[in-house]
């Protein structure tokens, strides 16, 4: 009897200590291999991203006494470059800065990586599965963002306009998600042009031509695309401009809903309900401005955004998120990159009209970040990280910096759209810095710098003249053979797609494939001793600076999918539009005339980015992919072990 008391108080206090242990686990999060750590002096982090902020402005503009307040940041504490990834894109780089990873683990090696399968370019930011428009989408990311993270060890994580976090998933806390959002089309940018003179914008798909019947207009406004027929046809609603000219106005009329609208004036938000089956409406959002009234009329319609009350897709977690912030501050562009720089380039609108567009986007964001701010500064503990990006397309086509000259000026020539837009980020930072308490972590950081964009390179073109790719016929003008529509597979070892990356047509990785496995390293070697030759023939100066083998720069699983070669270019080169979409033009090198002028898609070496903390760090020369780890140190959470960056906190 002694015994079987004894049997049974023994299992009922290991029962009892299990119960006890299992409790513990759950409750500090551990049954999910995150592993906390010792107490920090910080309970609550602060994370600020600037998208394309770079070192070399930054510097200038601190010496010219612009930025006081980055200036008293970099004395007191931390200020430094922060390596970026390879590719420097802004896709590859956040990835890598909220996983900790390289691309060869996380899977985002470029904006276009290619589908293998089908051995057409798609778009990096996120899988279209199908749905109304493109409404069913899944990520390529194949690592954990350090939210993940953080949420599972009950630490509070609100992540707003992060490039890369859709569709958006759950956190403990809130999540908006930014670059790579689409339109209720399932594009990623597009706009509309209306007006009654012919023939005068170039981009003729993008334009509606109208006839001017008097007092009233009569047109549609495109939304979502439906099979129909067996074809692929935009849903579209009514649209009415009524005309006063002697107020030098019009009247938008869409769906009972009137739109007062001046000539130079933007319209209040445009609310839109399509009908895209029987049983579901798709609601949309955008914005309008009247370019000129007579004596012929034109106007500017934004892209139809997601509608943030109604969204058709995730766009934020929870759900009701996107809603609430609209309760909130009312609506607001919804696309991962809204300005306009399309608009911009196509010469559809002016740079005023382009600004304009931009500091709306920027107030919008601005009173996101003070909303949840607030309830930061609150809070006992937590992460809220929030990311600017307007930053990055303002430098994309304003940059006035040359490179490619015989006398380049020492100090960088900014445009002042560009001090402008940082000497308010550092009002912005000011603020910031009065409020934060001593339990607050603050990091403030970029993604990569900039450089100018003065000469196409065209890869395919090269690759073409240089015995590497076979066509079936010569591009021109109206067809540089986009979507490798010239290219002859059958006889084709390499090809470029996307805006730093080669690869070798494989025989059992590419459909059509014509490279063995065992030859790969053969190819990319010829390619890479020709290639590295290239050289500016106005000139004589190599065009790249170096090639990357994707074994030598890249570890993991996802090494597969990435280019066999990475381009390295020298500042002043990029890789051409049409190469980026598998197509093709008959030079090799040639100049930019774009309004897009200033880019990133260079070495890595060349354009790294920024990192100012409120903590000093144990780095001299800090990479992106410590940021991750950071994060986590300063929150008490040990390193996981598949992130390949070390924590910046001094011991």
């Amino acid at each position: 009897m002694r015994k079987l008391a004894r049997k049974r108080i023994m299992r009922i206090l290991f029962l009892t200590i299990t119960f006890i242990l299992a409790i513990y686990l759950i409750n500090n999060n551990l049954t999910d291999n995150t592993v906390k750590m010792g107490e920090t002096n910080y309970k609550k982090i602060l994370l600020i991203g600037i998208d394309g902020m770079d070192p070399k402005i930054t510097d200038q503009l601190i010496k010219q006494g612009k930025l006081p307040n980055f200036q008293k940041l970099k004395e007191q504490r931390t200020y430094t470059t922060l390596g970026t990834s390879l590719p420097p894109h802004s896709p590859v780089a956040w990835t890598t800065i909220a996983t900790g990873t390289n691309p060869g683990k996380h899977n985002i090696f470029d904006f276009i990586r290619m589908n293998f399968e089908r051995q057409l370019p798609e778009l990096s930011l996120s899988k279209e599965l199908g749905g109304i428009g493109g409404t069913t989408y899944q990520s390529y990311i194949k690592e954990e963002p350090f939210w993940k993270i953080t949420s599972r060890a009950d630490i509070p994580s609100t992540i707003i306009r992060w490039p890369v976090s859709f569709p958006a998933e759950e956190v403990n806390g809130n999540l908006l998600a930014g670059l790579g959002v689409p339109d209720i089309k399932g594009f990623l940018s597009d706009y509309t042009i209306y007006t009654t003179e012919p023939n005068k914008f170039k981009e003729q798909k993008k334009t509606i031509e109208l006839e001017n019947l008097g007092e009233t207009i009569k047109t549609t406004i495109s939304g979502p695309r439906i099979k129909k027929g067996g074809e692929i046809v935009p849903v579209t609603v009514p649209l009415s401009i009524d005309f006063d000219e002697k107020e030098k106005k019009v009247i938008l009329t869409v769906q009972d809903n009137k739109y007062p609208l001046k000539e130079g004036e933007w319209s209040d938000w445009i609310q839109l309900k399509f009908k895209a089956s029987m049983f579901k409406n798709v609601q949309g959002i955008c914005r309008a401005y009247l370019i000129s009234i007579g004596p012929e009329f034109t106007m500017y319609l934004t892209d139809v955004q997601i509608h943030p009350e109604n969204p058709v897709v995730d766009i934020s977690y929870p759900k009701e998120y996107s809603n609430e912030l609209a309760k909130e501050i009312g609506l607001y562009y919804t696309l991962g990159m809204p300005e306009d720089t399309g608009a911009l380039t196509d010469e559809a609108i002016s740079d005023e009209i382009f600004l304009e567009q931009t500091k709306h986007i920027e107030d919008e964001r601005n009173k996101m970040f003070w909303l949840e701010f607030e309830k930061f500064k609150k809070s006992e503990k937590g992460i809220l990280a929030f990311v600017y990006d307007t930053s990055d397309r303002i430098q994309h086509v304003f940059w006035e910096h040359k490179l490619l000259t015989k006398e380049t000026p020492k100090d960088i020539k900014l445009n002042d759209a560009v001090i402008n837009y940082f000497e308010e980020k550092d009002d912005f930072l000011g603020k910031i810095i009065e409020q934060i308490d001593e339990n607050t972590a603050l990091i403030v950081l970029s993604d990569h710098g900039f450089t100018s964009f003065e000469k196409n390179v065209d890869i395919n073109s090269w690759l073409s003249k240089n015995g590497f790719m076979a066509l079936t016929g010569q591009p021109t003008e109206k067809n540089n053979g986009e979507l490798f529509q010239l290219v002859d597979w059958s006889k084709t070892k390499a090809y470029s797609v996307g805006f730093n990356g080669i690869y070798i047509n494989i025989d059992g990785r590419e459909t059509k494939g014509v490279v063995e496995e065992t030859e790969r390293e053969k190819v990319v070697a010829e390619i890479i001793e020709k290639l590295q030759e290239l050289k500016d023939p106005e000139t004589g100066k190599n065009i790249i600076y170096k090639l990357y083998k994707k074994e030598d720069v890249y570890q993991g699983d996802n090494l597969k999918y990435a280019p066999d070669i990475i381009i390295g270019f020298y500042p002043g080169y990029r890789m051409s539009w049409q190469t980026a979409i598998g197509g093709l033009t008959q030079e090799v090198i040639f100049d930019n005339n774009k309004k897009w002028s200033g880019d990133h898609l260079v070495d890595p070496s060349f354009v790294p980015g920024v990192l100012f903390t409120n903590f000093k760090i144990n780095k001299e020369n800090p990479h992106q992919i410590d940021v991750a780890p950071t994060i986590l140190n300063l929150a008490g959470i040990k390193t996981p072990e598949n992130m390949d960056g070390e924590s910046l906190v001094q011991k």
